[in-house]
């Protein structure tokens, strides 16, 4: 039975999902696959477990450490049948331990959706250890070392902000002796000898699939990146902002592997190429060596051409490391260039580099530049790079290089201006804050009035003048200055203030036939209602005088505000009122109040009622806001369950599960992740589409059934099969708990599930 060191968990976020980190970070992840070995390896199929270290550049871009072994992998005979019966029947299988170290660069491909495609490409060193001694003998370990490519194409899902599931398709190429592995002693050899004679081919392909759960550290997301932050370090990186042309003239010295025929000398050129943002660059670049190992203009018959890929480490302004990673081709000319040995016997070939550098600014747009970088070339005849299979086998050499960096590109945003707009935008949000309370206030000032509730009602009018007062940035408001003027009257008898009282009213209802606002003539009586009850007028008045002068005040509040409320039911009326089919719905929007985002395509015409001075209620219609609405997939949330895995052996199991549906559409999406810890570790990763039935049927809330595709390795049974899924939530802690029955490959192993859904 296969067992994992280590397995990620994972759910899918919904629509709207970045690639990854907008800036410059360190990438974390812990992996584990599932490999498919070449028949000519001799190696049986089985998983393979590891991590990756890197940089992230932007939210495209990475560089990475690799480092996986191998879980209880065997050499095997088993499918060649090209051995004689001796062979095989002798033959004891052996365990083979397989390690793999290297590098990969990784593109991811920003998209504005659930799934983010990306593709890999690495390189590394394999390295084979396997017991090749007789049965019965002391231990014999043979190893060997492989040079292998390999290529990947994946998919990123966002799990959190900084936090993200990878599923990956890989194929790993390598060149190797299948005598390697097959080799033991005291065993007859002529078959194997017989079966290489015969079979040439020593090209290895290694297809896996992968899952990784990657953590990225440092950095902002997208949506963290303000505009007025990207201004600030493109202005302080040079003062350029995306896409620039960059010139390097530049020299370089190179130091030749001793076993090598090629003299160390100088080399004198450049590089040409664009930065596609503050993280990343391309550069081509060619060399021409000059002679005797000297700095001149005597140049040599030797040049060296190829590409370049650059990566910063950072963007801030001031001294910048950054990575190199490319290759190219080294020229010789063998008819004329004498070698360190004095013969023409030098050849021409490809080369693989890399290696670390420091920008210095020196001005704007000026920059000098130094790395370092290794070169690897093949010693094999002809410099037969593509064949090459042991690392053994590589010639390496030191190159240093120095130049001066131009850059002409688009000059970054003014910072002042997107300063002065930020600040704006701040205000105007702070602003929308004071509002939505005070229309928040309104409303429960309607509800003092309708209870004569005057303490309420005094202490909801007070917070509401507040908030004027720091709506309008300071400044007084009308009726502050109009309470202020009645609080000067101090000296007032009872009566006077009655009469007062009384003049105020009549006053109000006779500007009911003004073009003057209801809520004008409130703001009066409410300015009046706070002096008499919070102000100086309080000490002129007995509380039974002053809790009927109140009475008469929120009488007629009570009544303006019942006015309102007429117009409302109005406004209603008519939205509410039959129409044509193909005719705009009328939708109302309420002061401090957001209309609902419906999950259509396309956004209708929409058309505001309001109120004008005289209490008439206006029709308006909006044909301007007319669009799409972006969103296909609907997150409902991350579940958590348990369970257990039937097959051959029963386990117990605990695992995680994405839940989405659709806009137009009643089927749903649940990928699900599940571990089985134990003695035997399996695991398994399924993707699964259901339709959920609407019924109502005491605590069973919606049954669901549906079909998918997985890969599970649990309870004793192996299998990549399609999926039968039968389940229901239960009305129970708000229709969240969920119970299901699963069948992989319909027979082999049946899954029992009970979980509980999460809100993200």
């Amino acid at each position: 039975m296969k067992k994992i060191f280590t397995i990620c968990t994972f759910a899918f976020l919904g629509a709207n999902v970045q690639a990854q980190m907008k800036d410059v970070t360190v990438t974390l992840q812990p992996t584990a696959s599932y490999n498919w070995f070449d028949k000519n390896t001799a190696i049986e199929d089985g998983v393979m477990y590891g991590g990756r270290v890197g940089f992230g550049f932007g939210e495209a871009i990475e560089l990475r450490g690799i480092y996986e072994r191998s879980a209880d992998l065997k050499n095997t005979v088993d499918g060649f049948n090209v051995f004689s019966d001796d062979f095989v029947n002798n033959f004891n299988s052996r365990s083979v331990d397989i390690e793999r170290i290297g590098g990969e660069f990784k593109a991811n491909i920003p998209t504005r959706g659930t799934f983010v495609p990306y593709i890999t490409l690495g390189a590394g060193v394999q390295k084979l250890k396997v017991d090749i001694a007789a049965a019965n003998a002391p231990s014999n370990e043979q190893k060997s070392e492989q040079i292998y490519v390999g290529l990947g194409l994946g998919t990123q899902i966002k799990l959190g902000t900084r936090l993200f599931l990878n599923l990956e398709a890989k194929n790993t190429v390598f060149n190797m002796n299948p005598a390697s592995v097959l080799f033991q002693d005291g065993q007859d050899q002529s078959d194997i000898e017989d079966w290489l004679n015969d079979n040439n081919n020593s090209r290895m392909y290694n297809w896996s699939v992968l899952a990784g759960l990657q953590l990225y550290l440092g950095g902002r997301a997208p949506e963290e990146l303000s505009a007025l932050d990207r201004a600030y370090r493109n202005k302080f990186s040079g003062g350029l902002g995306g896409f620039k042309l960059i010139f390097e003239p530049s020299g370089a010295y190179v130091n030749f592997d001793n076993a090598s025929n090629l003299r160390d000398s100088y080399f004198l050129g450049g590089k040409v190429g664009f930065d596609l943002n503050n993280y990343i660059g391309v550069r081509g670049y060619f060399y021409q060596a000059t002679q005797n190992e000297k700095i001149s203009f005597d140049f040599d018959d030797v040049a060296m051409y190829g590409g370049d890929f650059i990566a910063k480490l950072n963007v801030s302004r001031g001294l910048v490391p950054y990575i190199s990673v490319g290759g190219g081709y080294l020229n010789v000319n063998q008819n004329s260039y004498t070698g360190k040995n004095g013969l023409t016997a030098a050849a021409s070939g490809y080369f693989a580099k890399g290696g670390l550098g420091l920008n210095v600014p020196l001005g704007r747009n000026l920059e000098a530049f130094g790395d370092a970088n290794l070169m690897f070339t093949s010693r094999r005849d002809g410099d037969d790079l593509q064949n090459t299979i042991s690392p053994d086998e590589l010639r390496q050499h030191a190159m240093y290089s120095v130049g001066l960096r131009f850059q002409l590109g688009k000059r970054a945003a003014d910072t002042d201006q997107i300063l002065q707009n930020t600040v704006d935008r701040r205000v105007d949000d702070r602003t929308q804050v004071y509002q939505d309370r005070i229309d928040q206030l309104q409303s429960e000032l309607s509800e003092a009035y309708k209870n004569n509730d005057t303490k309420k009602a005094v202490e909801i009018i007070e917070e509401k003048k507040d908030l004027d007062r720091k709506l309008n940035d300071g400044q007084e408001s009308t009726s502050t200055v109009k309470a202020e003027k009645l609080e000067s009257r101090v000296e007032m008898t009872p009566k006077e203030l009655e009469e007062l009282i009384e003049k105020v009213i009549q006053g109000v209802d006779e500007e009911s036939r003004k073009p003057q606002s209801i809520e004008d003539r409130m703001d009066r009586l409410e300015s009046l209602l706070l002096q008499i009850n919070t102000g100086t007028y309080r000490q002129n008045l007995s509380p039974d005088r002053q809790e009927d002068a109140s009475q008469k005040i929120l009488d007629k509040l009570n009544e303006l505000d019942k006015k309102i409320d007429r117009n409302t039911d109005r406004i209603d009326n008519l939205n509410n009122a039959p129409q044509a089919q193909n005719e705009d719905k009328t939708v109302v929007i309420s002061s401090g109040q957001t209309a609902p985002v419906a999950p259509q395509m396309i956004q209708p015409a929409q058309t505001s009622v309001t109120t004008d001075v005289d209490g008439n209620t206006v029709v308006k219609t909006d044909t301007a806001n007319q669009g799409m609405a972006a969103g296909w997939v609907v997150n409902e949330g991350l579940s958590v369950f348990t369970g257990v895995a039937i097959a051959s052996d029963v386990a117990m199991i605990v695992g995680l599960r994405g839940n989405y549906a659709f806009t137009n559409s009643p089927f749903k999406f649940m990928p699900d992740l599940y571990l089985a810890p134990g003695k035997n570790t399996g695991f398994g990763v399924n993707a699964n589409v259901v339709l959920p039935f609407k019924v109502d049927a005491g605590v069973i809330l919606e049954p669901y059934a549906g079909l998918g595709l997985g890969y599970n390795d649990v309870a004793g049974e192996s299998t990549f099969a399609p999926n039968l899924v039968l389940g229901t939530t239960f009305n129970v802690f708000g229709g969240k708990l969920f119970a299901d029955y699963t069948a992989h490959n319909f027979v082999d192993i049946h899954r029992i599930s009970i979980g509980y859904k999460l809100k993200f």
